[in-house]
Order: structure tokens, then sequence, then C-alpha cells
């Protein structure tokens, strides 16, 4: 019995089923829901910081409308529908994952260290402003 049987075993587990065994067959894609209207690119996770929380009360969106990323899924990325790229991320990797959706939007920052000064943060909330309505929002 190898290793990860005797774990198993262990735990009590006899067997086990696949959740997605297309990706033993290569398929390693990740497919977004169409009601997905941002997604976030960004190796540390900021989702529950109150910026990115205020971000989502202004667009109104709710957690089942975005999608955080790091650039490794990223790249594995697919969606037949054109959702909002945030890229926070260092300009090599941003311009690479940048040229993958070239038809998408992007917002771009380097990092979200950056979002603390009040020079970057307006500058986001104007490329936030410029898309509102890609997202389907009506200003009063």
């Amino acid at each position: 019995m190898n290793r990860r049987d005797l774990l198993l075993n262990e735990m009590g587990i006899s067997q086990w089923v696949l959740t997605k065994p297309q990706v033993l067959k290569g398929d390693a894609q990740i497919r977004l829901n169409e009601n997905v209207k941002l997604i976030v690119v960004c190796e540390e996770d900021y989702q529950t910081s109150r910026l990115f929380s205020d971000i989502l009360l202004a667009l109104g969106l709710q957690k089942s409308h975005y999608q955080w990323l790091n650039a490794e899924q990223s790249q594995r990325l697919v969606f037949p529908h054109s959702p909002i790229l945030w890229l926070i991320q260092a300009e090599e990797q941003a311009v690479k994952i940048a040229k993958k959706f070239a038809n998408s939007t992007a917002w771009k920052n380097l990092a979200w260290q950056d979002l603390s000064h009040s020079t970057h943060k307006r500058q986001l909330w104007q490329q936030i402003d410029a898309y509102y309505h890609h997202l389907g929002k009506d200003r009063d």
C-alpha cells in the first residue's frame, strides 16, 4: 500500500470519485458563468478588504458576480462573454494576461499596496467610472 492509500485508509475512505475527471484528460480550463461581470487577477487575496467591499458596493456586485484568480489560473480562463478584467500584477505579467484577453476591458494596478496612495486609488475609481455602464448599471 502506498502513502496515499494508507492516509485514505486511516481516514476511513475506501474509495473516492473524481469531481472533474476531464482534468486528467488535459482539460484544465476554468470556465466562467455568464453572471460573472468582474475578474480580479491578483496573487494575494484581498476579497475581504474594505476597499474591495466598497468597489463591489459601488458597482452593485455580489459574490457570484466576480471571480478572484491568480496569474496561473488566469491563463486557463475561458469565458463566452465580456467581463471586466482587473489586473493587479507586475507590468510584465499584466501585459501577458492582457494580450490573452485583448478584447476585454482591463483595469490595471501594479500592486494592491499601491491602492493605499490617493493618486492610485483615484485612478482606479476613474477607471471604474469609465466602465460603469459596461456592467449594466445606470447612473442617476
